[in-house]
């Protein structure tokens, strides 16, 4: 499970932030990749090379894999879970690049600056039922890109082939469908940041339950439906900022809406499904912030000084200790 929003400030900076919601520890660290990096050497089916360098959350299992990231153009990428939905191919087609779901965001970030440029390509790509080393199974996933223009995509294997959808509302969770959740938006076009307006019963007038009223009926539960309503509310009404600091914090807080604590989301074998980390991904000054449940400490790392410093692929630890400040 996951959430994941592009927010636009004042200035219209874009920037693509993602919960990582698992049930499994995947100690994701942020990993660097350079350019001309070749991945699945040997495997000519598989093979790719990177154009561009990128920055995301992942780690190394046999190959770099990848949940999200950005590259040097701008261009970011993440990975969500879609449960059943999910549909891959079973044969190799010699005709394109086939790779498995979990490298599908390497291969994005690795080979397009735009997202015009990933319409045009993306159908060169085929993306085969082949498990996760780290899992052992084949991962559902689905994925949203974006620019730095603040343009966004959804990307879905289905029955039907894969589907590429614009994405008007640049949020995304995880199953049903992008276009199921368009859909079911349509039940909260009532809903509004502002104070609900009186009504006249006959000779009683009533009123709105104060500041918060036009949003009576959020629904708060932790469910990808539930999720997408509230990310999506959110970000349209949160404040607009101007600098980067001021639109670090507001992302933080945006995501709090649908951050989930270990214990209240339990699945069926007893493991706790909640939120890993929060990564950030400045798509105009191409760098990645992540956050990790244990602390509230950000960590960035910065894509143009790592291109300028580095020629092989680089992971950072990123500490997990609780850091208070005494003030005095």
């Amino acid at each position: 499970m996951c959430t994941s929003v592009i927010y636009q400030n004042k200035l219209n900076q874009s920037f693509l932030a993602r919960t990582m919601d698992f049930s499994y520890p995947l100690d994701g660290k942020p990993v660097f990749i350079p350019e001309n990096y070749l991945f699945f050497k040997g495997n000519t089916e598989k093979s790719f090379e990177t154009k561009y360098a990128f920055v995301g959350s992942g780690d190394l299992h046999g190959e770099y894999v990848f949940a999200d990231g950005v590259n040097e153009a701008g261009l970011g990428a993440a990975s969500l879970y879609f449960s059943a939905d999910a549909v891959y191919c079973e044969d190799i087609d010699v005709e394109k690049i086939n790779i498995a779901p979990h490298d599908v965001v390497a291969y994005l970030l690795s080979n397009f600056k735009t997202i015009e440029e990933v319409k045009a390509g993306i159908m060169g790509l085929q993306i085969n039922n082949e498990k996760n080393t780290l899992l052992q199974k084949t991962v559902p996933l689905h994925w949203i890109v974006a620019d730095a223009s603040g343009y966004s995509l959804v990307i879905e294997p289905t029955k039907d082939g894969l589907m590429i959808y614009d994405n008007p509302v640049n949020v995304m969770t995880n199953s049903p469908s992008f276009t199921w959740h368009l859909t079911n938006l349509n039940q909260y076009a009532n809903f509004s940041n502002m104070t609900s307006p009186k009504s006249e019963y006959g000779g009683f007038v009533a009123h709105g339950n104060g500041a918060g009223s036009g949003l009576l009926g959020l629904p708060g539960d932790y469910t990808s439906i539930s999720r997408f309503v509230r990310i999506a509310f959110m970000n349209q009404y949160t404040e607009k900022v101007s600098t980067l600091e001021e639109s670090l914090n507001v992302i933080m807080r945006m995501l709090t809406s649908v951050y989930i604590p270990k214990g209240v989301k339990k699945k069926s074998n007893g493991r706790d499904d909640y939120t890993q980390f929060v990564s950030i991904m400045d798509l105009n000054q191409p760098g990645y912030y992540i956050n990790y449940y244990e602390n509230n400490q950000i960590y960035y790392v910065d894509l143009k000084v790592m291109k300028e410093q580095e020629t092989a692929p680089k992971i950072f630890n990123c500490s997990k200790e609780v850091l208070i400040q005494n003030v005095r």
